[in-house]
């Protein structure tokens, strides 16, 4: 224990009362130079919203497909709150901090009591901050929502909304949290905006983080543009590089034998997961997914070739039928990372009829994009298969509705429309019903993935008072439910052409 005199204890206590003083007079220093932080247009907005629905006819798929579980008239109901406070520092940064809830059923409700009950999820609804550079630039940063499409209320939105290896779409927002009014892109990120040509041309650069698909936070720079062709033509473009930055390659790119793709000569007649080892290949030249190679058999229901590895360390096959040893011949890894496009335009035929604003919008509209530009093995061999395409019209209604909007996109994916793969083993490759690329096989030539290509949706809207909106949606598009642990089916709802539901919404704004 050490002892210190009083003379000692006053001569510290001076010297740090000396050192604050001094800290004190520092710090106050600038700030009397400095003026206060001016902050207005202080907001406080409420809103809040109640779904009521229907899925009239669908199937629901919480696995790769094999077992699809079919809907009829399955209700659905949700309830949800957001509260946003917003306000300006300074006239150059605008905040917007939103925090919200949602009451949720689980969908399908089975056997145990944590499916029977109402469950609730709180969240944050945006989390942004934007500074004004100047007049014509401004940078935005944080969790906020992204739209370049104003005409598009449902489907579309590709560029971001999209994923390319395996090709998936989706509509509402990302995770299958919010179903109706959520036609955009929402995620963590940074957006650079300016204004050209007198404002009629906004340049949007793009830096997102994947916050809701495996791998998550890899980040994506994407460029988009929006300009007046004419007097009522609007066009757009954009170009996003997805998951260039990745943040662990090898999960972006997996390393493994379940996502190479070899070929190798010499292979032997085999068949497929058949019930009764029906060879369905004479053999020959084989192309496949490397770890897929052991099952393989031959009519006996045996494997054709057995995995071993040589001198050198390289994976070798041994045929099962005479001992010959075959090699890869070329061997390439499957990756998440892929270059989208997009392209969209509207002709405002209210304006080129010069009709009064009140009989609402009459807007033909459209917009196509490539979800990779660039092929792979195996699965992604033609780039027509990843090029959706939508149409819409915004039908003017005289003063009976505010919004109705009709929307088609057509996708020729010869693939199932399920993320099982990308979820569960975190694989760049498309769903196959039990890994079975037989029974893909015999599924695709029975034509059930034409079936879903074709997507179609109706959107309504009428502000019955100041504040209180009804909204009405009948589609069969890619619209997801969640189950008891919030995890969104991996297919759509609705993937025949008979599919369909409704969705109405009361939504409440203050």
């Amino acid at each position: 224990m050490t002892i210190r005199s009083t003379a000692s204890l006053n001569r510290t206590t001076l010297m740090n009362r000396s050192l604050l003083a001094s800290l004190a007079l520092a710090m106050a220093a600038p700030s009397a130079q400095a003026a206060e932080p001016q902050v207005t247009n202080r907001n406080i907005s409420v809103s809040t919203f109640v779904d009521i629905g229907h899925v009239i006819r669908g199937s629901l798929v919480n696995d790769d497909g094999t077992n699809p579980q079919d809907v009829e008239n399955l209700f659905l109901n949700r309830d949800g709150v957001a509260l946003t406070y917003s306000g300006t520092v300074n006239d150059k940064l605008h905040m917007n901090i939103g925090v919200g809830g949602l009451f949720w059923k689980p969908v399908p409700e089975a056997n145990d009591a944590a499916t029977k009950r109402i469950n609730f999820g709180p969240g944050i609804s945006e989390a942004s901050a934007r500074y004004d550079l100047t007049d014509r630039a401004q940078i935005k940063f944080g969790f906020f929502g992204y739209k370049y499409n104003p005409d598009a209320v449902n489907l579309g939105e590709y560029l971001l909304r999209s994923e390319a290896y395996p090709t998936i779409i989706q509509t509402g927002s990302m995770g299958g949290w919010v179903w109706m009014n959520s036609n955009e892109y929402k995620s963590m990120g940074t957006q650079f905006s300016w204004t050209s040509r007198g404002g009629d041309w906004k340049h949007d650069l793009l830096l997102f983080s994947e916050f809701n698909q495996a791998p998550l936070f890899d980040f994506s720079p994407s460029y988009v543009v929006t300009g007046k062709a004419a007097k009522a033509v609007e066009v757009g473009a954009g170009i996003s590089f997805h998951r260039w930055i990745p943040i662990e390659p090898s999960r972006t790119t997996p390393r493994n034998t379940a996502n190479t793709y070899v070929e190798i000569d010499g292979f032997p007649a085999y068949g497929v997961y058949d019930t009764d080892f029906t060879p369905v290949s004479a053999g020959g030249t084989f192309k496949e997914i490397e770890g897929r190679i052991p099952n393989f058999v031959d009519s006996t229901g045996t494997p054709v070739v057995n995995a071993a590895f040589d001198a050198n360390g390289n994976r070798i096959y041994i045929r099962a039928d005479n001992g010959d040893t075959l090699r890869v011949r070329t061997s390439e890894r499957l990756t998440f990372q892929a270059i989208k496009l997009m392209g969209r335009a509207a002709v405002d035929l209210g304006v080129l009829l010069d009709m009064p604003a009140t009989n609402g919008p009459f807007r033909l509209f459209g917009e196509v994009a490539v979800l990779g530009i660039e092929n792979q093995p195996l699965y992604y061999e033609n780039i027509s298969e990843r090029i959706p395409v939508m149409v819409g019209l915004s039908v003017p209604t005289f003063g009976v509705l505010d919004v109705l909007t009709l929307q088609a996109e057509y996708l020729k994916n010869p693939y199932p429309d399920n993320n099982y793969q990308q979820f569960s083993n975190s694989v760049p490759q498309p769903t196959l019903p039990g890994d079975s690329p037989a029974d893909y096989a015999a599924r695709k030539a029975d034509g059930q993935y034409e079936d879903d290509d074709l997507k179609w949706s109706v959107h309504m809207k009428k502000t019955v008072v100041a504040g209180l909106e009804i909204y009405l949606q009948v589609a069969n598009d890619h619209f997801r439910v969640q189950d008891v642990n919030a995890q969104p089916s991996f297919m759509p709802l609705t993937q025949q052409p008979s599919d369909w539901y409704y969705m109405l919404r009361f939504q409440w704004n203050l």
